[in-house]
This record gives structure tokens, sequence and C-alpha cells, in this order.
């Protein structure tokens, strides 16, 4: 009896080790989500996965549930036809796609809301490109220093590579809290600025 007792304690504990950590739900289609139509599988990438997950895609159609210790940044790649990927935040709920954006949980909505507004900067300065880039550039600025610990910070730096010149982008990244600083994503993008601003200095030797 005392076996069984600690037999049964210890599939109670494996249980809830199992259950730990946000249960997400990641599903579209490859149209909403701006994938190209060939594509018969995604790749999902992100530092809180143990490894790579591959996810089939039916009909057009996709989805896959996980769990992840805390939200946290995660490429989306589509492994077949067009070369294409985006980045999303894994974090506890139902993460779909609109227009090509993630939503659904509350950093993907608040991410996606803003990359929507940054979309309409263009519109307001036509044939302005100097100026579209200052305002954009100060946006991102404001959103990331507003959200100094979520993730959705790094999609809003993601965005600021069509408007901000590399050293800009260097500048905005050194400015944001640690918690953003310290991201992969982050880390990556300021390696490959930096070699982009070192270029001109080694190719003038």
């Amino acid at each position: 009896m005392k076996r069984f007792a600690i037999f049964m304690t210890a599939l109670a504990i494996l249980a809830t080790g199992c259950s730990k950590g946000q249960k997400f739900t990641l599903e579209g289609e490859l149209a909403s989500a701006h994938f190209d139509p060939k594509t018969e599988s995604l790749r999902l990438e992100s530092d809180v996965l143990s490894e790579p997950v591959t996810i089939p895609v039916q009909d057009g159609k996709f989805s896959y549930t996980g769990r992840v210790e805390r939200p946290a940044v995660a490429t989306l790649k589509g492994v077949e036809g067009k070369a294409s990927s985006k980045m999303i935040v894994l974090e506890k709920g139902v993460i779909t796609f609109q227009d090509g954006l993630s939503c659904g949980t509350k950093q993907n909505d608040d991410a996606s809301g803003f990359l929507r507004s940054v979309r309409e900067i263009p519109k307001k300065h036509p044939g302005d490109r100097a100026a579209t880039s200052e305002e954009a550039v100060q946006a991102v600025r404001k959103y990331v220093a507003d959200h100094p610990k979520d993730p959705s910070a790094v999609l809003a730096l993601s965005i600021a590579r069509r408007f901000a010149s590399p050293e800009e982008m260097v500048q905005l990244i050194e400015s944001a809290a640690p918690a953003i600083q310290n991201d992969s994503h982050v880390q990556l993008m300021k390696v490959v600025l930096k070699n982009r601003t070192s270029r001109p200095a080694a190719d003038s030797e």
C-alpha cells in the first residue's frame, strides 16, 4: 500500500511538471498570415522552445499547440515556396493572423496595433521619406521606452529597420531596457547592423 501511495504521488508530480507553463495555440491560414500558398510546412523557433517545431500545413491551414514558461518572441518561417518569415510572441492564448500580423493575445495585439499605426505614417508625408522616417523612428523609440519588459517591443524594433539607418537602429537598441537588449533576436539584429556600419571603414582601408 505504501509503495502504491508513493507511485501515485510520483505520477501526480510528473503530471504537474508536464502541465507547467503557458499553453498557447498558433493557428491560421497561409493567406491571412501572408505566406506563400505553396508552403507545405512552417518552422517555429524560439529561445523558450527546446527545439525548432515543424508545423504541417493542410489545405492552406495550420495549427500547433504548445507550452512556454514565459511570453517570448518567436520566428515563424515558411519552409517551402517563396522564403518568408515573421516575428510573433508566444504567450498564453490563441494566436491567429490578420493581414499578415499576429493577433489574438495581448502582446500580439499590442504589437499589431502599433505596426498598423506605423504603416499609416507614410500616408501623412507623401513623397517625403525623411519626414516619414523621422516620425516612424520616434514612434518606435517611444513604444520601446513605454514597454521595457514586453516582447512586443522586439517586434516594434524589427519594423524600425524599414525607416531607420543602421546607426539609428543601433542607438534605438542601445537605449532599450536590458530585457529587450538581451533578447536573442535583438542581439542578432545588433550584430548585423554593426557589421553594416563598419563596412565603409573596412572598404576604405
